[in-house]
C-alpha cells in the first residue's frame, strides 16, 4: 500500500504485517482518510465522525485480533503497528483513540462481569467511545475523593485532564478513598442538570499548545453518585502506582510513529531544502528502528518488574530522538513552520507532548541524562 509512514525505509511496515487484514484496514483509513485532513483536524479539533470511521476500519476491536494463522505475527505486534500508523498520520485523533483502550482494558480484568457484558461489545467495535481520568492517582493527594453512599459511591473532585470530551459515550475514572484505596468506576459522559450544581461538567481551563485538538478539558465532579454496578474495582492506591510506573517504563509506540512521520518529511523536502537532509532522515530511521527493536523486545520478553531502568533509558533515548527529529524538519522547512497548519510546526509540539505523556520521575532523571550526555 503506497504511502505507509517510513515506506522506503527500515522504519516501514514489515512485509508479514502488511498482509495483516487489520493492518491493510487501518492503514488505507489513515493515509486515504485522516492524513489529508491531519492539519485541519490538528486546528479545527478531533471530530466524532472520525472517530466512527475508524471504529470501522475494526481499530476498536484491535486488543481481541487474531493475526493470521501461520503469519508469524503476533498480537502485541499488530497493536503496535496500528498505534504507529496513527500516530504517524494524524497524532490528534490517534490520542483520542488511545484513550478508549484504557476502560476497555479494565473492564476486561473486571471481577464485575455484568459491567462487562454490558459494555464490552459496543466499545471493541467502536459504537461506544470511550475516555479516561485517572492518572493523577499518582500524586500524593489525589484530587479526586470518593466515599460511600446509600447508592454506591459519591465521588467529589476535578479531573484536570479528559480527554475527547464531547466525544466520547462514557469514561473510566480514578478516585481515591478515605482508607487510600484506588477506585475504579464506570461512568456516563453526560453534564448535570443545568443549574443544579451536580454531575459531571467541563471547566475553563488554559488551552494547550500542543495536541490541543484533541478536546482535552478539566472536567469536575460534583457529587457524581455511581451505582455497585459500575464499579470496575478497588485495590491499594500503592500497588495501582507501582504497576502504572512499571507499564510507563516503556516506549510508547506513538513515538515512533512520530519519528516515522519525521523521516517522511525529511525525505520529501531533501530536494530543496539539500542533500543532507536525505542522509539525515535515513540516519534517524536507522536509530529509531533500533532503539524500536530494543524496545519490543524488552517489553516481549521481560516481566514487567525486570529491566525498568534500561527501559527508561531507551524510551528517554527514543523521546529525545523525536525532539531532534522535529527540530530538523523545522529546519527543513523554513519560515513557514511557524505556522498553524503546517507540518514540521505540528511535529516540533507533538514531539514535546511525547516528552510528558505519562511522565515518571524515573523518565524525568533519564531524560536530563540523555541531555547531559549530549552536551
Amino acid at each position: 500500500m503506497r504511502g505507509v509512514p517510513g515506506e522506503g525505509t527500515v522504519l516501514g511496515t514489515p512485509p508479514d504485517l502488511t498482509a495483516e487484514p487489520l493492518i491493510e484496514s487501518v492503514t488505507r483509513f489513515a493515509t486515504t482518510v485522516l492524513r489529508p485532513d491531519a492539519e485541519r483536524t490538528a486546528v479545527e479539533g478531533v471530530s466524532r465522525a472520525r472517530l466512527d470511521g475508524l471504529a470501522r476500519s475494526g481499530a476498536h476491536g484491535v486488543l481481541g485480533y487474531e493475526p493470521t494463522p501461520g503469519s508469524g505475527c503476533t498480537r502485541d505486534q499488530v497493536v503496535r503497528e496500528v498505534h504507529e500508523i496513527l500516530s504517524a498520520v494524524d497524532p490528534s485523533t490517534w490520542f483520542v483513540y488511545t484513550q478508549h483502550f484504557a476502560l476497555v482494558k479494565a473492564l476486561a480484568k473486571s471481577a464485575n462481569t455484568d459491567l462487562r457484558d454490558r459494555w464490552l461489545p459496543d466499545l471493541v467495535t467502536g459504537a461506544k467511545q470511550a475516555t479516561a481520568g485517572f492518572a493523577y492517582l499518582r500524586r500524593p493527594r489525589p484530587p479526586v475523593s470518593a466515599e460511600r453512599c446509600g447508592q454506591g459511591w459519591r465521588l467529589r473532585g476535578r479531573v484536570p485532564w479528559m480527554t475527547g470530551w464531547g466525544l466520547a459515550d462514557t469514561v473510566i475514572i480514578g478516585a481515591v478513598t478515605a482508607d487510600d484505596q484506588a477506585l475504579f468506576v464506570r461512568a456516563d459522559c453526560t453534564p448535570g442538570p443545568p443549574g443544579a450544581g451536580l454531575g459531571m461538567d467541563a471547566v475553563e481551563s488554559p488551552p494547550l499548545w500542543a495536541m490541543g485538538a484533541t478536546r482535552t478539558t478539566a472536567v469536575e465532579l460534583r457529587d457524581v453518585v455511581v451505582p455497585p454496578d459500575d464499579v470496575i474495582s478497588v485495590e491499594p492506591r500503592p500497588d495501582w502506582v507501582r504497576a502504572y510506573d512499571l507499564e510507563n517504563a516503556n516506549a510508547n509506540p506513538a513515538v515512533f510513529g512520530h519519528l516515522r512521520a519525521a523521516v517522511d518529511l525529511l525525505l520529501a523536502a531533501a530536494p530543496g531544502a539539500g542533500a543532507v537532509y536525505e542522509t539525515l532522515a535515513r540516519r534517524l530511521a536507522e536509530e529509531a528502528a533500533r532503539l524500536r527493536t530494543e524496545a519490543y523486545a524488552m517489553r516481549d520478553e521481560l516481566a514487567p518488574e525486570m529491566g525498568v531502568p534500561a527501559r527508561t533509558e531507551v524510551r528517554a533515548a527514543a523521546l529525545d530522538l523525536g525532539v531532534r527529529a522535529a527540530t530538523a524538519c523545522v529546519a527543513a522547512t523554513g519560515g513557514r513552520a511557524v505556522q498553524y497548519g503546517n507540518t514540521a510546526g505540528r511535529l516540533a509540539r507533538e514531539a514535546l507532548f511525547h516528552l510528558i505523556q505519562a511522565q515518571t520521575q524515573q523518565l524525568r532523571e533519564a531524560t536530563a541524562d540523555v541531555t547531559l550526555r549530549g552536551i
